[in-house]
């Protein structure tokens, strides 16, 4: 993450910190800070915790960055990368690799239940217009 990243989630953090701002507004910018943050538990860093706030409540950026860095390095964040390759796989039609059984079960081996094909398939609620994963939402749904 490059300096110009961490300063605008950091802008857009103080922004939500604020709470000035009718709900409409709030979940724009947590659209945004999804979009700009791996870690599906950034919020939690923030809002469920005081380790990324000084004693005067000022947000504390480095704290908060060190431990966003650190969920790349996790078990969580390799499965979740290897599943989002898998649905990509799935989606694209790409079977080099796998043939689409071989995908499908190993996702219903990974993914807790098979609500996964709903998403996708039926609701298409973790695809945009295009047939594009977005992948946050996916990963949230399926494990939140």
């Amino acid at each position: 993450m490059d300096n110009a990243q961490k300063e605008t989630i950091t802008h857009l953090i103080n922004e939500l910190i604020k709470g000035d701002y009718s709900e409409e507004e709030i979940n724009r910018i947590y659209t945004k800070l999804d979009k700009l943050i791996i870690d599906p538990k950034w919020s939690d860093y923030i809002f469920w915790s005081n380790d990324c706030f000084d004693s005067n409540d000022g947000f504390v950026s480095h704290v908060f960055f060190d431990k966003i860095e650190q969920y790349q390095l996790s078990d969580e964040y390799k499965r979740d990368q290897y599943v989002i390759s898998l649905v990509n796989n799935l989606l694209q039609r790409n079977f080099q690799y796998k043939s689409e059984m071989d995908i499908v079960n190993e996702l219903n081996k990974l993914l807790p239940n098979t609500d996964w094909i709903d998403y996708l398939f039926v609701s298409k609620i973790c695809l945009d217009e295009h047939g594009a994963l977005y992948e946050h939402n996916f990963i949230n749904l399926v494990f939140g």
